[in-house]
């Protein structure tokens, strides 16, 4: 004797894996759509185009790519503006990029020379910390913002 397993309207026999699919689209989609956080390859973009701001020394497109809080902070420590702060550092080649971590609204991007920490902030990544350093256990020690 078979045994025969009820389908709905749409449905093959035998299991409701196309409901799943259209449900598992229909939740990617509507995160999609949310906007939720952008993608890891933009915080890698954000901090690719950072760099290449300081090394074309456009510190005003550099400083526009700062988190505002890290924006701030960076004039606060020169006593003048963000772009003399940058300016000043004299952050060195970053190198190629070594990898991207992302989570949630927080990512980190590693190149050869530095780490770029960077938040999600509406559509776009912006830097919250350039010029970072690891130490061990300890947080990493940044030039500009902090993590």
């Amino acid at each position: 004797m078979q045994t025969r397993t009820a389908t709905r309207p749409g449905e093959r026999a035998g299991g409701r894996r196309g409901g799943r699919l259209r449900a598992t689209a229909g939740i990617l989609a509507l995160l999609t759509l949310s906007g939720c956080t952008p993608d890891g390859n933009a915080a890698t973009a954000a901090a690719q185009d950072f760099h290449q701001a300081l090394a074309a020394s456009n510190w005003s497109s550099a400083c526009s790519m700062l988190e505002a809080d890290t924006r701030e902070k960076a004039a606060d420590e020169q006593d003048g503006t963000c772009e003399e702060r940058l300016q000043n550092l004299q952050l060195g080649e970053a190198g190629t990029v070594t990898g991207t971590e992302k989570f949630g609204r927080n990512a980190l991007v590693t190149f050869e020379n530095d780490a770029v920490f960077l938040a999600a902030v509406g559509s776009g990544w912006h830097v919250r910390g350039a010029g970072c350093e690891p130490r061990g256990e300890a947080p990493y020690e940044c030039e500009v913002g902090g993590r």
